[in-house]
């Protein structure tokens, strides 16, 4: 199940225009999920993909404040949370936390 996983993490998507890069924080929490809600993370993954920007069905994307460079975004699957940013000069999206919504503080 970890060399799929791998395998995915490191996946090309043909005619996405950014790059996920998982920081190991982000990359750990992922492995441990069960397939179930792993699959949900990649299908909205996949989306964020296309624009990172932008909230859509399968990528419910919030602009986290308090951070000016770099920006910070939240990506929300279910109970469970991706904190990434983006660097568009590289066209790449760095994953940097993954973790489980479990009550009001989790945002720090």
């Amino acid at each position: 199940m970890v060399e799929e996983i791998g395998d995915w993490l490191e996946g090309d998507y043909r005619g996405m225009t950014h790059e996920i890069i998982f920081l190991h924080k982000a990359e750990k929490y992922l492995v441990k999920l069960d397939m179930e809600n792993y699959d949900l993370i990649e299908e909205s993954i996949k989306e964020v993909k296309l624009n990172p920007y932008r909230k859509r069905p399968h990528a419910d994307i919030k602009k986290l404040g308090g951070f000016k460079s770099p920006v910070m975004y939240r990506l929300r699957v279910g109970r469970h949370r991706l904190e990434y940013f983006v660097d568009e000069a590289e066209q790449t999206i760095y994953v940097i936390d993954a973790f489980q919504r479990s009550g009001d503080s989790d945002y720090r």
